[in-house]
């Protein structure tokens, strides 16, 4: 996947989502964001919130790719976006489809939480609709602050309605259900894909 731009010159720039650009391409590129936003945004209202949600979903997607890889895991990314996973992880030759999430801070409560539903935006309104069972294998959050992650199972991220909350505060005497997978990776080298108990 890559982003595109002009640059003063009038020359196209292209940059791996994701990779470091060479310091003598870093101006070039950030003004090639920045025209692109100022060209487009004006045109589709909604386009600066996905521009936004896109940036980190990809924060979070590189984040659980240095992990597998950290793991001599292979990982693949799909071309697009029409599949309802975001990365494949290769264990030891079993293939995982893995749905990332990026958890956000409720200031209120000071815990993190994730919406577990599937999220669709179109020119109007932002579409929210149930995974369904056979959509990925696992579903891993990350929490950018405190860069942990949680790895869930397809059929204990669908037993959630709607939110998943995590807490990450030592004080707390009492964990929500969701700590049992906090970096819980083993569970994508087990053999049968069953629910954590």
């Amino acid at each position: 996947m890559f982003v595109g731009g002009e640059s003063r010159s009038g020359k196209h720039n292209l940059e791996v989502v994701g990779s470091n650009p060479a310091p003598a391409t870093k101006k070039a590129t950030d003004y090639s964001v920045a025209f692109f936003n100022a060209r487009y945004i004006a045109h589709r209202p909604n386009l600066e919130m996905q521009l936004e949600t896109n940036h980190v979903g990809d924060v979070a997607e590189q984040a659980v790719i240095l992990k597998a890889l950290q793991r001599n895991w292979g990982v693949s990314r799909p071309i697009g976006n029409s599949l309802p996973y975001d990365l494949v992880i290769d264990v030891e030759g079993e293939l995982r489809k893995i749905q990332v999430k990026s958890a956000w801070l409720d200031e209120t409560s000071g815990n993190y939480l994730i919406d577990c539903r599937r999220t669709k935006t179109n020119r109007r309104k932002m579409l929210r609709s149930r995974y369904e069972s056979n959509d990925f294998d696992f579903a891993i959050v990350f929490i950018p602050p405190v860069n942990v992650f949680y790895v869930l199972p397809i059929r204990d991220f669908l037993a959630y309605k709607s939110t998943i909350t995590f807490v990450e505060k030592e004080k707390r005497q009492r964990k929500p259900q969701s700590h049992k997978f906090r970096e819980a990776w083993h569970l994508l080298e087990s053999n049968e894909l069953e629910t954590h108990d």
